[in-house]
């Protein structure tokens, strides 16, 4: 009896611990240190310098937050092996701005950027190979 009641919790931990390690596999790669937990200061869009307060933060559990140069964002993201990324799930507060220009430009950036360039300082993103769509500076690290 005791043999069979001790199998039984083996049986379950086993199949527990592998539905896990599979649940594990299926979401997103987690952020790497580099990307995550920088304050990503808005630098250039679409080849033109920016003047904004327009910044994202990586978060290393997959979410991502900022400011689109008047109303505040968040969402998640997903990074996947080759400099892959892709935004989801992205909402913004909805206030009245008197430009919306960078703002309507950033978002449309982040729905459509699939990859990214990243040296210690600099965060550049991308659609397959056509040139930077948005360029950001490490402003500061935790």
């Amino acid at each position: 009896m005791k043999t069979t009641t001790f199998l039984k919790v083996a049986l379950v931990t086993i199949v527990c611990t592998l539905t896990a390690c599979k649940s594990q596999k299926e979401t997103a790669v987690k952020a790497e240190p580099e990307i995550a937990n920088k304050y990503w200061k808005l630098v250039e869009l679409n080849g033109a310098a920016v003047e904004s307060t327009a910044h994202i933060i990586f978060r290393t559990d997959g979410a991502v937050n900022g400011n689109l140069g008047c109303n505040e964002f968040n969402g998640v993201y997903m990074q996947q092996e080759g400099n892959r990324i892709k935004f989801d799930k992205l909402v913004n507060t909805q206030k009245m701005c008197l430009d919306m220009s960078v703002e309507d430009e950033l978002k449309r950036v982040l729905q459509i950027a699939d990859n990214y360039n990243l040296t210690e300082k600099q965060l550049v993103l991308n659609k397959a190979r056509m040139v930077p769509l948005a360029r950001f500076e490490a402003v500061y690290m935790n």
